[in-house]
């Protein structure tokens, strides 16, 4: 079992408790957790800005980070929404990029 607790910024983590595990027999587990925002790896050992949510900060529209020639799109930098959103910040993530690499771009 696990119990839900706030670090200092206020994003839950899951604290396992010890002594409740079990095993239970089953032919398929389904595991329901929702989102817990992006993984935060990657954006600390880059040094990359955080928003309040944990989400990675940077502006829509130019997916620029904080550390230059990195970029974010999708849930990363916007939280949990729509599969349509993610596809379209990547793209737009993709169009910056091109911009960033080559100067100019003729990505739409």
């Amino acid at each position: 079992m696990i119990r839900w607790d706030r670090n200092g910024d206020g994003q839950y983590l899951a604290v396992e408790l010890p002594g409740t595990e079990r095993t239970l027999p089953a032919q398929l587990a389904l595991l329901a957790m929702g989102f817990l925002g992006p993984e935060q790896g990657p954006a600390k050992e880059l040094g990359a800005e955080l928003d309040a949510r944990g989400n990675v900060r940077a502006e829509h529209g130019r997916y620029a980070t904080s550390i230059r020639g990195v970029f974010a799109a999708g849930d990363c930098r916007r939280g949990q929404s729509l599969v349509v959103w993610a596809i379209n910040e990547g793209r737009g993530a993709a169009r910056e990029c091109d911009r960033f690499l080559m100067g100019r771009t003729r990505l739409p």
